[in-house]
């Protein structure tokens, strides 16, 4: 097919098109972003309608109970009662050893020949125990495991039933331990 337009018709022609073509873009692209909004208008109303009614069931609620008020109190109460703590606790002296301290030091007394099977930690009115529960290869051993746990200035009393000295060797012992103090 021959083209018989002249070349300055011919570009006529082309801009005439791309300037339908981009005005039928714009025009989609409006009816889109239209179509959009009002779309999302029923949802932003209803957002902001939840909003404010939250909003004053919120200041109803601080109104009845009394807002922050309440929390500050309980929070103002409790570290009163923290403070006489610590008093009273600064008070008692001779503060007492952890049992993970007490455990320790028990441990680097302890020789080889015992072998310690179970801790039993307890505090009550009368003071501190501590019951070990273990296993001695001998007699020497184990008396000389007594003699170390009662040189230790921290234990106030140390008891092994003389029971525990009747076999001669793999003698199984119970061990009181009692008021530890600093």
């Amino acid at each position: 097919m021959i083209n018989l337009l002249p070349i300055e018709k011919k570009k006529q022609v082309l801009f005439e098109y791309r300037m339908r073509l981009g005005v039928v873009v714009i025009v989609a692209i409006s009816a889109l972003t239209t179509a959009s909004l009002i779309l999302l208008v029923p949802s932003y109303l209803l957002s902001v309608s939840k909003y404010n009614t939250a909003t004053k069931e919120l200041a109803i609620l601080e109104a009845t109970q009394g807002g922050g008020l309440q929390e500050k109190e309980v929070n103002a109460q409790i570290s009163a009662m923290n403070k006489k703590i610590e008093f009273f606790l600064k008070g008692a002296g001779a503060q007492p050893f952890s049992p993970l301290e007490i455990i320790s030091k028990i441990l680097k007394i302890k020789a080889s020949t015992i072998k310690i099977q179970s801790f039993v930690y307890s505090t009550n009115t009368q003071g501190r125990q501590l019951v070990i529960t273990g296993n001695a290869s001998s007699r020497d051993s184990l008396a000389e495991f007594v003699a170390a746990l009662k040189e230790e200035p921290s234990f106030s009393r140390v008891e092994l039933p003389i029971s525990s000295y009747v076999k001669s060797s793999d003698i199984g012992f119970s061990l009181l331990i009692e008021n530890t103090k600093k």
